[in-house]
């Protein structure tokens, strides 16, 4: 027997440990197929799917799987950066130097059995030797999906040649709990990755990508029961699929991680991807190559029966704008039945600026070039420190749901939430409002304020995602625009399975201001957690809500009483009437704590008239003082 394995195996010391995910054919319960994909078995029922030998359960053997078989199996996996496999492989009857192998998305293990390898240590329909052995094997690997094949070269049918496997088990290595992907146990070189986008993990639609070239629709295939976008008839020679991504945070590089395929019959051809229309990404794939496996199936009429090859990606590259063209495409010049292309994966992060930066060259406050209005960079040489502070006169109007002791606000409303009235919740230490069994799909949490007069109004808390989200969206909004949200599900970190159900917390810090000046404010929070999944929820702690004190602005009116038309006057205004406001003014609202100066001449000269209390009516002989001298009369504002 020959043993061979093609793939860098990457070995890390770490503290961490590995968890376990999948555990499998310990025995012959038929329950252990469900998810798994079986192609070309010779099996005639569930049972015959497994083999007793020497008291043994096999997975396969004589009656299932021999020349042409493959089973698949697919899997969703949190944040992580190895993968463990624990097997026995199982070869039984005349082998002649044929391959029995796996694969674990792109990487490829593989032993050559021979017909005198292991003993008759069991009857099989052709009377040959059996053998077995453990196979432990760990790679590096971070795709949020992973797929497991189990396959062979066997040239007979399974009563001739076969083989099995048995004891199955798969781990993972988690990346640090502040990281939502990672290359390895530290922190600090992953924490600042925020997940933008994630398509095609779990179900395949066009999820806003479109299709360019000679096919100008999105289409999926099937290969051995993995489905991808493109593939055999669909995605090859001058195709290209491209997705705009837009209202990026601030940040200053982008990550893809991606799983592209390559299908049949390449001839020295490129796979590419491109960000903003450049070239970013790019590997060529020769007429014959390692790794690569025959799994999809051939297009009839008119396809060819050649190999596939998996390429796992992981790419970063600078960028800084807010929005992003990606685009996948392939230099093929064959059919789409002669060689294709598809992608099954696709995940989408950028490496986040600090809090409030619009622009910056790192994750630190120190990296900071540009701050978000109203926020203002701080010079690290006039020794006030470094990063963004806010401008302004803010006033906290309310501060909820802080500490675990709170009782929530009355106003505080659930729409098609359950298990009510009460729609507090505790998860680990934390106290929520809303969350699990309470807030899931298609509910909705809202709040009205009354507020007083204000320019601008700051919220901000923290949004909680409990269990498992599918790339789901948590979103705020004020007045009925949409002015905050944020996607979990594949790719986010995961703090702890502290409360809930089966899967793992999450939250991300909400923290906006806009503009805003209306007496009333109308606060909704909702997701977009899919029909099918009752496995999530949503919630919120640590709300504040703050407003910037308005300008203290003047009103005029041309009538008496405050009526007629009314013009804001919040700046020094040198010439009255070139700023086209009426030269009536009858009655003046002063703001408080504020005074009002009249002059009779421009740029504020000649006599005056000071107010610094409300005038109901201004006299006849006031307003002629004013136009006395000037057809012009200016008016400041001085607080």
């Amino acid at each position: 027997m020959r043993f061979i394995v093609i793939a860098i195996l990457v070995m890390i010391a770490t503290s961490q440990e590995f968890v376990q995910f999948y555990s499998a054919f310990e025995n012959a319960d038929v329950s252990q197929l469900d998810g798994w994909t079986i192609q070309g078995s010779l099996s005639k029922s569930q049972g015959d799917n497994f083999f007793s030998c020497s008291s043994s359960a096999v997975f396969g053997g004589p009656k299932a799987f021999g020349k042409g078989a493959i089973i698949t199996k697919q899997f969703q996996l949190p944040p992580h950066f190895q993968i463990k496999i624990s097997v026995e492989v199982w070869k039984f009857d005349a082998w002649d130097t044929q391959r029995q192998f796996f694969y674990l998305d792109n990487y490829l293990w593989e032993t050559m059995w021979t017909g005198s390898d292991g003993t008759k240590r069991c009857a099989t329909p052709a009377g040959g030797n059996v053998n077995s052995f453990q196979v432990d094997q760990t790679i590096t690997h971070n795709h949020a999906a992973l797929f497991i094949a189990f396959t062979s070269s066997a040239d007979k049918v399974a009563d001739k040649m076969s083989w099995g496997i048995r004891n199955l088990k798969l781990f993972y290595l988690p990346c640090p709990t502040e990281c939502g992907t990672c290359l390895g146990p530290d922190a600090i070189v992953c924490q600042m990755w925020v997940p933008v986008s994630s398509s095609w993990i779990k179900t395949l639609d066009a999820d806003g990508w479109q299709a360019k070239g000679s096919q100008n629709t999105i289409k999926t295939s099937t290969c051995a029961g993995i489905p991808i976008i493109g593939g055999p008839g669909n995605f090859g020679n001058n195709v290209s699929i491209q997705k705009i991504f837009d209202k990026l945070v601030p940040h200053y590089r982008m990550k893809v991680i991606a799983q592209f395929w390559k299908i049949d019959n390449w001839d020295n051809d490129n796979a590419v991807l491109l960000i903003d229309n450049q070239e970013k990404w790019k590997q060529n794939v020769a007429q014959v190559e390692d790794k690569e496996y025959f799994i999809c199936d051939k297009i009839s009429p008119g396809g060819v029966d050649g190999t596939e090859k998996v390429i796992n990606i992981n790419f970063e590259t600078p960028h800084n704008y807010g929005a992003a063209l990606v685009k996948w495409t392939a230099t093929v010049k064959k059919s789409s039945k002669q060689a294709s292309w598809g992608i099954r994966q696709f995940q989408l992060y950028v490496a986040q600026c600090a809090s409030n930066c619009a622009t910056c060259t790192g994750p630190s406050v120190e990296d900071c070039t540009a701050c978000v209005s109203p926020y203002v960079l701080l010079d690290p040489e006039d020794g006030n420190g470094s990063g963004c502070v806010l401008k302004g006169d803010w006033v906290e109007f309310t501060s909820e749901f802080q500490g675990s002791s709170w009782t929530a606000n009355e106003d505080w409303k659930v729409s098609d939430g359950k298990n009510g009235p009460d729609f507090t919740t505790t998860c680990g230490d934390f106290k929520f409002f809303g969350g699990y069994e309470k807030t899931g799909k298609d509910a909705k949490i809202t709040r009205k304020f009354n507020l007083p007069a204000h320019k601008r109004i700051r919220i901000a808390f923290e949004a909680w995602k409990i269990d498992n989200w599918n790339g789901e969206d948590y979103v705020v909004k004020v007045d009925g625009l949409n002015v905050w949200s944020r996607t979990f599900g594949f790719g986010d970190p995961g703090l702890a399975d502290i409360c809930g159900g089966d899967g793992f917390e999450n939250y991300a810090i909400v923290d906006f201001i806009i503009g805003h000046e209306a007496s009333t404010l109308e606060l909704v929070i909702s997701t977009t957690i899919g029909k099918d999944n009752n496995n999530a929820s949503f919630a919120l702690k640590g709300f504040k809500l703050y407003f910037e004190k308005p300008d203290a602005c003047a009103t005029l009116y041309t009538e008496c009483n405050f009526t007629g038309k009314s013009f804001n006057m919040c700046e020094d205004l040198p010439n009255f009437q070139l700023a086209k406001y009426p030269s009536k003014i009858k009655s003046i609202q002063v703001p408080a704590g504020a005074k009002v100066v009249l002059f009779d001449e421009m740029d504020y000269n000649g006599k005056t008239i000071e107010y610094t209390e409300n005038q109901k009516c201004i006299q006849e002989y006031e307003f002629k003082f004013l136009q006395k001298n000037q057809q012009s009369y200016v008016l400041t504002a001085n607080n």
